[in-house]
């Protein structure tokens, strides 16, 4: 099984590093339980060869501001609270943020996707600390 959750929040910021400092308000950080991050570095052009490095938040929002101004794909990896539950957000502008719930997914009564933790731990608390979302999607698939 695949799950996705496809956002609009254009009405909130046309900005992607916004919302990323969003996530981190509500508990998704960049680093994983080993401290690393893992990004589309600038120049990925598609390729989708994630690096995974130590850097500071910081650091990554310069990568994603130079992303944003060559319109590249932004791609980061996001790290519930301390655990091990993952997102990969690939956006190029925040009218369509896909969240791909492929890093310990969630699950319930098997393999399905527990789309009920997602929705309290990424929209519920998005709209909570004000963030106005104009859609959003949940999707999920066999492989």
């Amino acid at each position: 099984m695949e799950a996705t959750m496809i956002l609009d929040c254009s009405s909130y910021s046309d900005n992607i590093i916004e919302i990323l400092k969003k996530f981190k308000q509500i508990g998704w950080d960049i680093h994983s339980q080993q401290g690393e991050t893992e990004f589309l570095p600038v120049g990925d052009d598609d390729m989708y060869e994630w690096q995974c490095e130590k850097i500071s938040e910081i650091k990554l929002y310069e990568i994603v501001s130079k992303k944003m101004a060559l319109h590249e794909q932004i791609g980061v990896n996001l790290f519930y609270g301390n655990g091990s539950e993952g997102i990969s957000l690939l956006a190029d502008t925040t009218k369509e943020i896909m969240l791909s719930m492929s890093i310990d997914r969630k699950t319930y009564k098997g393999n399905n996707t527990d789309m009920v933790w997602y929705l309290e731990n990424i929209i519920y608390k998005l709209i909570d600390i004000g963030v106005r979302i104009s859609s959003y999607k949940l999707q999920e698939y066999d492989d």
